[in-house]
């Protein structure tokens, strides 16, 4: 059972489809002063790479100076919130997809075919581009394709390269190791040394672990100035300051410090604005400081700032104003600035934003500039509340002495690498998806001052064991076709890690970022898949387009499994577009689910 809905070829990222001759011509497009929409978009691009709560869609090393500039769904919802609403119609240069005739059809392939057409071509989508691909696992048959060879941008569904990479590398059950050495001896309670926290690359330390052992998976996440985790951030942190309690040490005399030396740290611009976040094998509360601020009792008096974990590490200069209610739409985002660092290691930044009178609470996270000292004040908060005296100030100024003799005191193990994996996977966190190529290229690689290069090489290798080009046209833009996903995910269906692999993606209906999507449908709980929302502006008008993408699994009532990777990519019209969109890749899953079943 094939149908095969190709129109031509298109020129990597040109945002065209080639009109096929062959079918109808397609619907007239609704004219729209051309001029007044292009103004609008450019006012949308340029109010969005001001804000500070949107991140691009992954790491823009991966996109080529000449491209587009990409965005991720946080982004794309401010610039549809910038577009004036009556901004409709067709987009020039990106064509109603040319549907062409499928050949030999049975039952199936009408009822599929025509579930599908039904919903491509409803009004919200005029203009679309739609591109996909669903095979079963079990025949090697394809059961639907369209525009299959086309590029689009993927959005946040390429964390499935990265997170297969991790499985290949490390195996779905690994574990990283947190440890703390001392590097003296204790005589009647003192440490006469060190005390040295050894980064392992766990990136679950902080409150994301809860008290039955799951993770703590919310979307959106803290990390994209959202509710602060429930967990106390630094619980593992306690942890083991318990165990250094139980090994009779009640004050250290040195400093207490950590070895982040797994790999040399990085710089990923993983912010749309420019901003760079931190990567190090040393993460606690996902390299967040949750800032949290509450309306004053009255109009003109400051906002009331909280922050989580508080441990001294950064002081904010609270410039938050109270506002009345009618004076939301000009409301100050809250962004930071003037970030600099004291000489004893802390930072010092200023907060600037508005918040509503009576109104909720608002949230930004701070990304802290160096985590390992960050880990240091945090670690030593833990160590004096559980009772142990720490002189904070000894050592933190001097080089870590790596060739001392080191005692072991305290151990971490983490959750299993499938469980790690869901923080990127189910709830699209970019601060934990830029940190991967890092840990396989310093673990598995075993080369900590150029991990990242050896994270990627490995990921190529990856690639060319699926019989994929290492190094696909359209990478370095986020942009992939339906086969190479589909080739992607085949190869991972064999491997012998698939069932963790595929239960780290969000679950339709049921959890991440599919939770609100098609929640009574018959597939819910049966379509396993990643998401990808993003943002970017055609090379060809540079109006500004969405694209969404779902790309992974879908398990059928007899055991058996199809593969799947479907795309869109439109002008960007509505707020309520991406909403859209989302269900309506939802749908197309659920129609090929109940189609199959039927079959």
């Amino acid at each position: 059972m094939l149908i095969t809905l190709n129109g031509s070829a298109t020129p990597a990222g040109s945002g065209l489809t080639t009109r096929d001759e062959s079918v109808e011509p397609r619907p007239e497009t609704v004219r729209v002063d051309q001029g007044r929409r292009r103004d609008a978009g450019v006012a949308a691009t340029e109010t969005l790479r001001k804000r500070a709560d949107v991140l691009p869609v992954h790491v823009t090393r991966y996109r080529s100076s000449s491209s587009p500039p990409v965005w991720s769904r946080r982004s794309v919802l401010g610039l549809l919130r910038a577009l004036p609403l009556g901004s409709v119609g067709g987009l020039p240069g990106l064509r109603v997809n040319q549907l062409a005739p499928a050949g030999r059809r049975g039952t199936f392939d009408l009822a599929i075919d025509a579930r599908i057409r039904e919903i491509i071509h409803r009004p919200a989508f005029q203009g679309s581009r739609w591109g996909m691909k669903f095979s079963s696992l079990s025949t090697g048959e394809d059961l639907y394709s369209m525009n299959t060879e086309q590029l689009f941008v993927a959005g946040s569904s390429f964390k499935i390269f990265p997170a297969g990479t991790a499985f290949s590398t490390l195996g779905g059950g690994h574990r990283f190791r947190t440890r703390v050495y001392r590097t003296g001896p204790v005589v009647r309670g003192v440490l006469k040394g060190d005390l040295v926290l050894v980064a392992g690359g766990d990136l679950l330390l902080g409150g994301r672990i809860q008290r039955d052992g799951t993770l703590s998976l919310p979307d959106p996440d803290h990390t994209y100035n959202a509710k602060p985790l429930a967990g106390d951030p630094l619980r593992t942190l306690r942890g083991l300051a318990g165990q250094v309690r139980a090994r009779e040490i009640r004050r250290i005399e040195g400093g207490v410090l950590v070895d982040s030396s797994l790999f040399r740290q990085g710089l990923e611009d993983i912010f749309s604005d420019g901003i760079k976040a931190a990567v190090s094998p040393m993460m606690v509360n996902d390299n967040v400081v949750d800032v949290s601020v509450r309306p004053g009792a009255r109009v003109g008096a400051p906002g009331l700032v909280r922050l989580s974990p508080d441990v001294g590490y950064v002081q904010i200069a609270n410039e938050v104003t109270t506002i009345a209610a009618d004076g939301v739409a000009a409301a100050r985002r809250l962004t930071f600035t003037d970030d600099v660092a004291n000489p004893d290691g802390t930072r010092q930044v200023r907060l600037a934003g508005d918040v509503i009178l009576g109104g909720q609470e608002r949230f930004i996270s701070y990304h802290v500039p160096e985590p390992t000292r960050f880990a240091e004040f945090a670690f030593t908060v833990a160590l004096e509340d559980a009772g142990i005296g720490v002189d904070a100030a000894a050592g933190r100024d001097r080089p870590m002495a790596y060739d001392t003799t080191r005692d072991l005191v305290a151990q971490h193990i983490s959750p299993p690498l499938s469980e790690e994996v869901k923080v990127m996977l189910k709830v699209s966190s970019n601060v934990h998806t830029v940190c991967f190529p890092y840990l396989v290229g310093a673990i598995a690689g075993e080369d900590a001052r150029k991990a990242k290069q050896r994270g990627e090489e490995f990921q190529s290798r990856l690639f060319q064991q699926a019989g994929l080009d290492p190094h696909p046209p359209g990478a370095s833009d986020v942009r992939y076709t339906p086969d190479f996903f589909l080739g992607f995910l085949r190869h991972m269906a064999r491997q012998r890690y698939f069932r963790h692999f595929y239960r780290a993606l969000p679950i339709m209906g049921k959890d991440g970022t599919l939770a609100d999507i098609q929640v009574d449908s018959p597939a819910a709980g049966h379509v396993y898949a990643k998401t990808g929302t993003a943002g970017t502006t055609s090379p060809d008008t540079g109006e500004p387009l969405i694209a969404k993408a779902l790309a992974g699994y879908i398990e059928l009532p007899d055991g058996s499994w199809t593969a799947f990777a479907a795309f869109m990519e439109q002008q960007a019209t509505s707020p309520d577009l991406l909403t859209a969109a989302g269900q309506a890749l939802g749908e197309i899953a659920t129609a090929v689910y109940e189609e199959t079943s039927q079959s």
